[in-house]
């Protein structure tokens, strides 16, 4: 009988632990078609805070990334000269930095004077989450009504051939490769 306090306190532990978890998307990887979820966003370099909601109606690029991983650091320049490259098409670059360390973060885009939109995903990575983004840079091209086109993993050479027919597939639109 002495155990029996120790087992409710252990199971309302757990319980507590599992509610702290926050909600689960089901477990699954949104599919192509899918819905962006809903999620606030705060500005990493002066942005205004936004949301996913507010960001309805343009195609988007959103690509997630960290300091510490060099890929996505690699894959940053390409991203920078995508984003002009796009813009005369009306297509957003947008990227959502997933380190702990917000400043630094916020360093690495000043010091690489990235013009593009970065927002932080917060403490609780919230929109990683809800999209299973497993492995960085992961990269989510996302239609004006804000369904999910196409879910790129590892870094890529956004100004090449293969780059631009991902991006024309996923957005209808006309790009030459930048070489």
């Amino acid at each position: 009988m002495a155990r029996l306090p120790y087992l409710r306190t252990g199971l309302l532990a757990a319980a507590l632990l599992l509610a702290a978890c926050g909600q689960d998307s089901g477990g699954e990887v949104p599919a192509i078609g899918a819905r962006l979820p809903r999620v606030a966003l705060a500005g990493l370099t002066g942005e205004a805070p936004t949301s996913t909601d507010a960001l309805r109606g343009t195609p988007l690029v959103i690509n997630f990334w960290a300091t510490w991983c060099l890929p996505c650091r690699d894959e940053m320049p390409a991203l920078e000269r995508l984003s002009h490259r796009l813009a005369t098409h009306g297509v957003r670059v947008i990227g959502i930095a997933v380190d702990n360390d917000r400043y630094l973060a916020a360093e690495f885009v000043r010091a690489h004077k990235l013009t593009f939109p970065i927002y932080a995903d917060g403490d609780g990575k919230q929109l990683q989450s809800l999209l299973h983004v497993k492995s960085l840079p992961e990269t989510v091209l996302v239609s004006a009504d804000g369904a999910i086109a196409a879910r790129i993993v590892g870094a890529r050479d956004w100004n090449g051939a293969d780059g631009a027919r991902l991006l024309e597939r996923a957005f209808d639109v006309r790009l030459a490769s930048a070489r």
